[in-house]
C-alpha cells in the first residue's frame, strides 16, 4: 500500500492560515464557516411591532438597502481589477464571499421591508453613483478607502440597533446575523487598506488624501441627513460618527495618513472627551 507523505511545512502553514483573520485566505475560511441561511436562520413568522419608531426605522433600512446594493455592484466590478493590480489572487476568493454576504443582506432587507409594507425601490441616482465610483483614475484605490468608511459605519449602526429596545425581535435577529458578516468585512477592508498603503508612494498617497477629504465630507453630510429618522429611533448620527471614526483610527498608519486633518480629528477628540 502506498502511504501518503504529509509535508509538515505545508500542514503548519494550513493550520496558521485557518487561525489567521489577517490574510485573504484566512478571511475566506472564516466566511465559509460562518455562512448562514437567510430563510432558515431568522424566524420570519414572528409579528413585527415597531410602534412610534416605524417610520424612522423604515427610512434607515431603505438607506442601508441602497448602500448594500451599491456595494454589491461596485465590488463585482472592481475586485478582479484589485487582484490584478496588487497581484494577489486570493483577493478575488475573499471578495467573492463578501459578494455572497451582500446578496444575503439584500435578500433579508427586502423580505423584512416587504413585511413592513414598504418594499424597496431603486433610487434615480443609483446608476450614476455606481458609474462614478467605478470609473476614472484610481477607481480601485478609491473603492478600498471608501469601503473602509462605509463598512465601519455599518458596523457601528448595526451595533447600536441591537441596543435599542424598540427594535422588534425579527429585526434584531436580522441585524445580529449581518453584524457577524460586517465584522469580517471590516477586517477585510483593513487588509485591503493596508495592501493599498503598502503599494502607494508619496505622490499617490497625497492624491488619495485629497480625495479622502472630499469623500468624507460628502459622506458625513449624508450620515447627518439621517438625523430626523435617527431621532425617531433613538440613534444619534454624531454618536455613530464618533464611534466608527474611533474604529478606523485603530489602524495607526491609516490614522496618520488619512485622519490627521482637523475635520477627522474633531470626531476623534469628541470620542475621547465623551
Amino acid at each position: 500500500m502506498e502511504v501518503a507523505v504529509i509535508n509538515n511545512e505545508n500542514t503548519k502553514h494550513e493550520i496558521l492560515e485557518k487561525a489567521n483573520a489577517k490574510t485573504w485566505d484566512g478571511l475566506s475560511r472564516m466566511a465559509f464557516a460562518a455562512n448562514w441561511d437567510p430563510e432558515g436562520s431568522i424566524n420570519w413568522n414572528q409579528p413585527i411591532e415597531l410602534g412610534s419608531i416605524k417610520e424612522g426605522w423604515i427610512n434607515i433600512l431603505h438607506y442601508f438597502y441602497e448602500g448594500e446594493w451599491q456595494g454589491l455592484e461596485i465590488i463585482q466590478r472592481l475586485m478582479n481589477k484589485a487582484a490584478h493590480m496588487f497581484k494577489i489572487n486570493e483577493m478575488v476568493t475573499y471578495y467573492s464571499t463578501q459578494c455572497a454576504d451582500e446578496a444575503k443582506h439584500l435578500f433579508v432587507f427586502r423580505k423584512y421591508l416587504y413585511k413592513l409594507n414598504s418594499p424597496p425601490a431603486k433610487q434615480k441616482a443609483f446608476d450614476w453613483l455606481v458609474f462614478l465610483s467605478t470609473s476614472g483614475p484610481m477607481a480601485v484605490e478609491r473603492w478600498i478607502l471608501a469601503t473602509y468608511f462605509t463598512e465601519t459605519m455599518a458596523g457601528a449602526i448595526f451595533q447600536k440597533s441591537l441596543e435599542l429596545e424598540a427594535i422588534d425581535p425579527t429585526g434584531k435577529e436580522m441585524i445580529r446575523l449581518m453584524l457577524k458578516d460586517e465584522s469580517r468585512h471590516i477586517a477585510g477592508t483593513k487588509l485591503g487598506v493596508q495592501t493599498l498603503m503598502d503599494h502607494s508612494g508619496p505622490i499617490k498617497t497625497l492624491i488619495l488624501r485629497m480625495w479622502w477629504k472630499l469623500f468624507t465630507r460628502l459622506a458625513v453630510k449624508e450620515v447627518r441627513s439621517l438625523k430626523p429618522y435617527g431621532d425617531q429611533v433613538g440613534m444619534d448620527p454624531e454618536y455613530i460618527l464618533q464611534k466608527f471614526y474611533a474604529k478606523m483610527a485603530e489602524m495607526d498608519e491609516f490614522s496618520r495618513k488619512f485622519l490627521s486633518d482637523e475635520f477627522s480629528r474633531r470626531f476623534l477628540l469628541s470620542k475621547t472627551s465623551a
